[in-house]
């Protein structure tokens, strides 16, 4: 398929696109589609971001044409480079050239695969200086030139997500290249290696990124060196295996719970690496990842395993408070350890995973399911400290049947405390 058509169809996938090229090609700004968006185009893969470079500094431009039409704000205000998010997803990102000339700026990229340009007065035309069609069409990884990864060494990263996104594999020069700048991954602000981590691991086979970044000793530079027994081939297996039943259960089941729960696959997918890489740091490892206080809470809770006593007695348990009761005792993020634990561990059926899931959802409120007896009724009964250790009492004679309710709670309490009155 020529560029042209390629460009149409784009047009018929964004119409604000269109808008967006009319509107360039009656201004003075001399501009072009780069990066990304044209490699996907090529690939024939849905595009949503869309990437400008023009000669003159297009950020007024792009401020100017936002207006009505979406939310503008920087993303480097030093280089120039800003972004227009609209709200059905779509972003276009403005930036002027890194060169006098748009071949120096495509030449100046990570890889040629990413350094071809469209110009948005020529929508027919395809600008390749080195030869990135070649590579795309032999699903191949390129560096651009010997100073690719000293110039930004988070490139080493970009480019094992794209081989585990599109599926390709690194020429040989350019894996010579990882290795001999593998070090420099270490001077990479935390938060970029931590965001193309999660990009590379959030597919269904990372092995085409996790292989070369181990190969070239970049894993051993952000993570040190692996245990003994990790085994590259071994974790693609598991990888795919946590992936496929993730993925299965919430297209099935397409509800807020398993909607919240793929969101933290990413999580699920990183804890199995970290731990198959080097489980005696597997906590150190994380946190050099500048992950929120919310995710380091998950990745801490998934290290602790669920006893198979506790999934015997769930299978008895017939009321949906029960059942939400059993997740309240995995706590801290019950609802991450029995999904990761349960179900992608493959310990439990797909009946029983969703009952106990919507019980949890459904009945929780802020972070607990609601006690049989608040704080106001147990505080006229008992000291205030030793509120919560009765009412916790009082949920786990709930889970062997020895309480049912209100009454039943005031029952017990009736036999356990020395007062009249009740």
């Amino acid at each position: 398929m020529e560029i042209t058509q390629l460009i149409d169809k784009l047009h018929q996938q964004i119409p604000v696109f269109s808008e967006l090229m009319k509107a360039l090609r009656a201004s003075e700004v001399t501009a072009w589609l780069v990066g990304g968006c044209v490699r996907d185009l090529l690939l024939g893969r849905q595009c949503s971001d869309i990437d400008v470079v023009s000669v003159e500094d297009p950020s007024d431009w792009a401020r100017s044409w936002a207006k009505g039409r979406g939310h503008w704000f920087w993303l480097d205000q030093q280089r120039r480079q800003s972004r227009i998010l609209l709200p059905q997803g779509i972003s276009f990102d403005f930036a002027p050239l890194r060169a006098s000339v748009i071949e120096a700026d495509l030449s100046a990229r990570d890889f040629t695969i990413n350094a071809m340009a469209v110009p948005t007065g020529e929508p027919g035309k395809l600008l390749d200086p080195l030869n990135g069609i070649t590579d795309l069409h032999n699903c191949c990884l390129k560096v651009c030139s010997d100073d690719t990864f000293s110039d930004d060494p988070l490139r080493i990263l970009k480019g094992a997500r794209h081989a585990a996104v599109l599926n390709f594999t690194f020429e040989k020069n350019s894996l010579n290249a990882m290795a001999d700048h593998a070090s420099l991954i270490t001077v990479v602000a935390a938060e970029r290696v931590r965001d193309e981590l999660f990009l590379m691991l959030n597919v269904r086979d990372s092995y085409n990124a996790l292989q070369p970044l181990f190969q070239t000793g970049v894993l051993s530079a952000l993570f040190g060196s692996p245990a003994q027994e990790w085994v590259p081939q071994r974790h693609r297996k598991y990888h795919q295996y946590i992936y496929d039943r993730s993925e299965d259960l919430c297209q099935r089941h397409q509800t807020p719970v398993t909607a919240a729960l793929l969101k933290h696959q990413k999580l699920f997918l990183l804890a199995v690496l970290l731990w198959a890489y080097a489980p005696a740091r597997y906590q150190s490892n994380y946190r050099k990842l500048r992950l929120s206080r919310e995710q380091q809470r998950v990745l801490r809770a998934l290290r602790c395993e669920i006893a198979e006593e506790w999934f015997a007695k769930t299978d008895q348990l017939t009321t949906e408070r029960l059942l939400a009761l059993a997740v309240e005792q995995l706590n801290p993020c019950g609802l991450q350890r029995l999904f990761y634990w349960g179900w992608c561990a493959g310990r439990i059926s797909e009946e029983q995973i969703i009952a106990l899931l919507e019980a949890y959802w459904s009945l929780e409120k802020e972070g607990r399911i609601p006690h049989l007896l608040d704080g106001h009724v147990m505080a006229q009964f008992v000291d205030k400290h030793k509120i919560a250790t009765y009412q916790h009492q009082i949920k786990l004679e709930e889970l062997e049947g020895k309480i049912d309710g209100p009454k039943g709670a005031l029952n017990w309490m009736k036999t356990h405390l020395p007062i009249d009155k009740i």
